[in-house]
């Protein structure tokens, strides 16, 4: 006698083996028999089983698809539940045992996190797949009950995802450097500028050190990555400048060709010059022309704008020019000159943050500078219907990935701050980071990276609000 499902006769087998190809019928069979081990599976990948415990894991799931295949191929029930009870005893052992991992390995499990936060698997994939490896091979030793040979092997994992992710830090930070001193070295560069060469390898050396101290103290290194981009594009620069000398020109050419931009600016900027004692004095009197102009042109930008407002033209251009205005200088009011600019770019208004910094490299915003966040949420209640856009800006110290990571960070927790204590609706705020692309001032000088690095809160299409 046939001892299959309770109920359930020879021939009905027999309908049921015909019926089940049909994909509504087979469909409801799915939902009566497979739940029960779909929740299984996704309390074992909540607890990081497939990684814990890939033994237990994969055999669950090649039970979970024999059973649906067989559940396909319109065969009976008992066989599909007998694969899903297999499939859910593999899953209950494989959550247990990823328990007992989590804490046999947890310092593994927490250099495996910081390696992947370093993104080591993509900049550094060698030496993360052997710290991959001996992860895996600690799993299953520990699944198998060797508990000790488990630990070792998790503690050589641990080692191989601390120098993933360390060469991977080196790589965002050093990359860009490295590359150049490299190229220079292939194209013996050392011959032509040894000096501005071995600065450049100098200060590379000092970066790498200072990472090996403290990984995560990045401030210093970026900056000395910086100087050293600078000088290994110097001495590029030189080296092919020493090359012409005697091919197509003579010393004297090469120092009069270097005089040349100096007298160019000069004489833009109407400043007398003479080099005959060297263009030292000439450079410094066009530099404080130029301080001189840029002060003036501010001054006659707000003139304008003035200028503007008073002779609007019609009444209601007058009246649409004087809201804006008030609008402007309401929320001009609430931030000091050293804590904010307030910009106009075609119809969107531009708080640019000169108040708000974050510790180098990362991106969390320190209490002190929640009052002129607030000030931020003032501003734009000012203009309730605008969109937002947080903007995130980086100097360029560092290579062009590191930098777009951390002014996308950097703008996110803005966003995530106003939304947080304004209440405002997520799809109305947006953030945005550019990296070290879009720079307002020179980045060859101390004070021209402080103003790049920069947040900007973009009210768009203020003057389209009406009150």
């Amino acid at each position: 006698m046939f001892t299959g499902t309770p109920r359930l006769t020879r021939y009905g087998l027999i309908l049921l083996a015909l019926l089940a190809p049909c994909s509504g019928f087979a469909e409801d069979i799915r939902q009566s028999i497979f739940p029960t081990t779909d929740r299984l599976i996704e309390r074992a990948q909540s607890a990081d089983a497939p990684l814990l415990s890939p033994d237990n894991y994969a055999d669950a799931m090649k039970n979970y698809r024999r059973a649906e295949d067989l559940l396909a191929r319109g065969k009976s029930l008992d066989k599909i539940r007998a694969e899903l009870g297999e499939s859910q005893a593999a899953l209950t052992a494989a959550i247990d045992a990823s328990k007992l991992a989590k804490v046999t390995f947890a310092p593994s499990i927490t250099a495996r996190a910081d390696a992947v936060k370093a993104k080591a698997s993509k900049l550094e994939p060698k030496l993360w797949l052997k710290a991959e490896s001996q992860f895996k091979n600690a799993a299953l030793k520990l699944e198998a009950g060797n508990v000790n040979s488990a630990r070792d092997r998790a503690q050589l994992a641990t080692t191989y995802y601390r120098d993933a992710e360390l060469a991977a830090i080196k790589t965002l930070i050093l990359g860009e450097s490295r590359k150049l001193i490299d190229q220079a070295a292939d194209n013996r560069v050392d011959k032509y500028a040894p000096a501005t060469l071995a600065k450049a390898e100098a200060l590379l050396s000092q970066a790498s050190t200072s990472l090996d101290s403290n990984r995560y103290e990045t401030g210093g290194p970026l900056r000395l990555a910086a100087d050293a981009e600078y000088e290994a594009r110097h001495a590029a620069y030189l080296a092919d400048q020493v090359k012409r000398i005697g091919k197509n020109f003579t010393e004297e050419d090469l120092i009069l060709k270097w005089e040349q931009p100096v007298l160019n600016v000069a004489r833009a900027l109407d400043v007398t010059t003479n080099l005959s004692a060297g263009f030292e004095k000439s450079a410094a009197a066009s530099v404080a022309r130029a301080t001189e102009l840029r002060a003036g042109n501010e001054d006659m930008t707000a003139t304008i704008v003035e200028l503007r407002s008073a002779l609007g033209g019609t009444e209601a251009t007058v009246r649409e020019t004087e809201r804006l205005a008030r609008e402007l200088a309401k929320v001009e009011a609430l931030f000091a000159p050293s804590d904010a600019r307030i910009l106009r770019e075609g119809s969107d208004l531009i708080i640019r943050l000169t108040g708000l910094s974050f510790p180098s490299g990362q991106s969390v915003i320190e209490s002190r500078y929640f009052g002129l966040l607030r000030s931020v949420q003032d501003a734009i209640q000012v203009y309730p219907e605008s969109p937002i856009v947080i903007e995130g800006y980086t100097d360029s110290i560092g290579s062009a990935e590191l930098n777009q990571l951390l002014s996308q960070d950097r703008a996110d927790s803005v966003r995530r701050y106003l939304i947080a204590n304004l209440g405002m609706p997520i799809s109305r705020i947006d953030a945005v980071g550019y990296g070290k692309n879009r720079p307002i001032a020179s980045n060859d000088t101390p004070d021209g990276r402080a103003r790049n690095r920069r947040i900007d809160v973009v009210i768009k299409n203020a003057r389209a609000w009406k009150k």
